[in-house]
């Protein structure tokens, strides 16, 4: 198994092995075509997975943070989409402990929801039956405030606890597409598809890529391939032009909003319904702070970027003041914002909640697509794709979502199992986890402020982790931009300090970076202005 380390070198050498003929070209570094590029190497496949931005630079870093089976679509009725979800949940789980930790969820019952606590009792019993994992019960009152210290106490009576799951997203692609690398495939960020080979009749038999990094040459190359897969998420209709495909999508936005944990100190996630609509949204602890999101509003595709509006802004607020109003957040007290785009088959739903979460899969002109179906199902979307066209691949391989995607760590050291930062570490790393305490300074192995994360972190992936902007690695590789007041801007000399190294930029590439990252943080992350 090839060791993996994606720095200078790692790109100029992908770069030049692209010129052969590949079983499986993915167009997508999200969650989807990472698990298409895992599935595919390892079943011996001569896979390529090309991004145009940074790995999970889309909707694969900006979700709810949850591996879950998805409650409240109980309620449309989409039962096989729980049910896959579910068990792909617990799956995840067992597999990735340190990267996918179960998280208590907890859904107050109020006087005057009564009913609405009735049905969600019920909901809650069929969602441990569809894992099956019996792991719910009804809370006293006394319990849910011990909880849940901020809440709303008027006429509360109690509530119902049950469990799901929470995860670094773009740390589970990241660990994703290397443990892929390692099983033999490749991999390629800031490498953009502009366009689609095609043979006289029109079949898609290869893409064009090329080179965003402005450090490879040629700029430009055309690979062939006997599969051609379309798992760009939000943008797959973009690509589907490229053989005159109509809109089959609706991109859904959800907003979400960050708090320091001692403005919002919750100890279990939380099921709330907002007041003006009776949507449920949720407010989860993650990394040490709170999370709250999220919005499920249409979407205008106009730019690669997405970001919250002052309506979502007052809506997610609205829904926290009410739901918390011992100690009431206000608009001063978010640390930052983040907003994803849904990949969702336009079914013409009368709303968006009411659209179906459901995957699917197209050919059209030998340009395989898929969209749909959510972070937690990765394993499903990518073995139901590849069957897809089990009959253009070599040996015809059969493959299954149940099969393990991730490399497990390995220790001789027993009393590291026990040892939480190295298993939050495994979590991140896998296979990497030993080599990242042996390569990192004990003082480097603090926590940044608050957060869980540690300052060696940010040094390893700079070394290790195609690591091509500063953003890169403070919004995906190392969470600092949306975990930390400002984006973490006061830190930045300290990030230099330990980055400089790995990343061998000049002092004016560093300026441009920080300036590149300030513009990207306050227009995509910050409150609107």
């Amino acid at each position: 198994m090839k060791s993996v380390t994606l720095d200078h070198k790692w790109r100029i050498d992908t770069w030049s092995n692209l010129d052969q003929n590949w079983d499986v070209i993915v167009i997508g570094g999200g969650i989807t075509g990472a698990g298409v590029l895992n599935m595919a190497a390892q079943k011996g496949l001569k896979v390529v997975l090309l991004e145009a931005n940074d790995f999970a630079f889309g909707t694969s870093s900006r979700s709810s943070k949850l591996v879950h089976g998805g409650i409240r679509y109980l309620k449309n009725h989409q039962f096989d989409v729980v049910r896959e979800s579910v068990k792909e949940r617990e799956r995840l789980l067992k597999e990735s402990n340190g990267l996918v930790d179960p998280l208590r969820f907890i859904f107050p019952s109020f006087e005057e929801y009564q009913n609405e606590s009735k049905m969600m009792r019920l909901g809650i019993i069929l969602y441990d039956l569809l894992a099956p994992k019996w792991q719910h019960r009804s809370l006293n009152k006394t319990n849910v405030i011990k909880a849940l210290p901020p809440l709303t106490q008027a006429h509360l009576l109690g509530g119902e606890e049950y469990c799901d799951a929470r995860v670094d997203d773009s740390r589970l692609v990241l660990r994703i597409i290397k443990d892929g690398l390692r099983f033999g495939g490749y991999a390629l960020n800031y490498a953009k598809v502009i366009g689609l080979c095609k043979s006289r009749i029109g079949q898609v038999e290869g893409v064009i890529v090329q080179d965003q990094s402005g450090k490879l040459d040629p700029k430009v190359k055309e690979l062939k391939g006997k599969v051609i897969i379309n798992a760009t998420g939000p943008w797959s209709d973009q690509v589907r032009q490229g053989v005159n495909g109509g809109p089959k999508l609706r991109p859904l936005r959800g907003s979400h909003l960050l708090f320091l944990h001692e403005k919002l100190p919750i100890r279990a996630a939380v099921t709330m319904l907002h007041p003006r609509d009776g949507r449920a949204l949720f407010a989860i602890p993650w990394e040490n702070q709170t999370l709250i999101g999220t919005t499920d509003l249409d979407h205008e595709m106009k730019e690669d970027e997405t970001r919250i509006t002052q309506f979502e802004v007052d809506y997610l607020l609205e829904a926290a003041q009410h739901s918390f109003n011992t100690n009431p957040v206000t608009q001063e007290d978010i640390i930052s914002t983040f907003s994803g785009l849904r990949p969702v088959i336009n079914t013409n739903a009368t709303t968006p909640s009411k659209e179906s979460r459901a995957h699917q899969i197209w050919e059209e002109n030998g340009l395989i697509s898929v969209a749909g179906g959510k972070l937690t199902i990765f394993r499903v979307m990518a073995a139901d794709t590849l069957n897809f066209c089990q009959a253009l691949l070599p040996g015809n391989p059969k493959f299954d979502h149940r099969s393990p995607c991730f490399i497990s760590p390995q220790t001789e050291k027993r009393e590291a199992l026990l040892d939480p930062q190295w298993i939050m570490m495994a979590g991140k790393l896998g296979k990497d986890v030993n080599e990242f305490f042996n390569e990192s300074d004990a003082d480097q192995l603090s926590s940044i402020e608050s957060i869980p994360s540690l300052w060696a972190e940010l040094n390893w992936a700079a070394k290790h982790e195609a690591v091509l902007h500063l953003d890169d690695l403070l919004l995906r590789r190392v969470r600092l931009g949306i975990l930390l007041k400002n984006g973490g801007i006061a830190h930045l000399e300290k990030v230099k300090h330990l980055t400089s190294n790995a990343l061998k930029w000049s002092n004016d590439q560093w300026k441009a970076e920080i300036s590149r990252y300030k513009s990207i943080w306050q227009e995509n992350y910050a409150i609107p202005k």
